[in-house]
């Protein structure tokens, strides 16, 4: 059974250590420290754990910001092993965080992932609920994960609404009734086969969103088969 809880021990940070470099392949230098995140868990912010019996299999880490003048909690990372990503751990880690957040009267969470991961994107929107409005141009400039290798790291700015989520899962039939922006179904798998097609289609995406974004529309759900297609779902955005 899975065991999500606080991290407390010196051990459990220096094993998020651990599980950022084996998730992302980052190099040492990406790797987000024990002693930060010590102190983001110090001083008001979360950082939770995934155990497996003893081993720990996930983590997810964030702090207090600003979105504005009104306060939120700014999801910094989330990470699984591979082989617990269909057994539910990432969403019971997001679902112990959204309950601790809203322990501390804070009712909205962003955090920031690849807009051409198709299985994160369904994640955010299609289960949690989030939207995204605000599109990043290489938001942390080059990095040495095997899944942004050679790429810009342009990201999309999530919104969880936490007492009341606002995104969707739709059919591709209902999709194709609305304005939509297609996705690598498997973006990863694509990278190793065609670097180049993967550096056009974040190009065009980039491209696509950003001007959907600037017209007043907004990420309102996501519609996907898993085999063929993936769309992002456009709304008008609402405050």
């Amino acid at each position: 059974m899975i065991r999500i809880a606080r991290a407390t021990e010196i051990q459990h940070y220096a094993d998020i250590e651990r599980l950022q470099q084996e998730v992302w392949q980052f190099e040492d230098r990406e790797i987000i420290p024990r002693n930060e995140l010590i102190t983001i868990a110090r001083n008001g912010g979360l950082v939770l754990g995934a155990w497996d019996g003893e081993a720990m299999v996930g983590f997810v880490f964030g702090f207090l910001g600003l979105d504005g003048k009104r306060l939120q909690h700014a999801s910094r990372m989330v990470a699984v092993l591979p082989d617990y990503r269909n057994a539910g751990v990432g969403r019971k880690l997001k679902e112990a965080q959204r309950r601790a957040v809203l322990k501390q009267d804070i009712s909205l969470m962003t955090w920031t992932f690849d807009p051409l991961q198709s299985r994160n994107a369904f994640f955010n929107v299609a289960i949690l609920g989030g939207t995204a409005r605000d599109y990043i141009v290489d938001a942390y400039g080059p990095s040495t994960s095997v899944f942004n290798r050679g790429l810009p790291t342009d990201r999309l700015l999530l919104r969880w609404e936490l007492k009341k989520p606002r995104g969707r899962k739709f059919s591709l039939a209902e999709a194709r009734a609305r304005k939509t922006v297609a996705i690598p179904v498997d973006v990863n798998a694509l990278m190793k086969s065609d670097a180049a097609r993967v550096s056009a289609e974040r190009l065009r995406v980039r491209r696509e969103l950003m001007t959907a974004f600037r017209s007043g529309w907004e990420i309102a759900g996501f519609a996907s088969n898993g085999t063929t297609e993936s769309l992002y779902v456009l709304g008008r955005k609402r405050r």
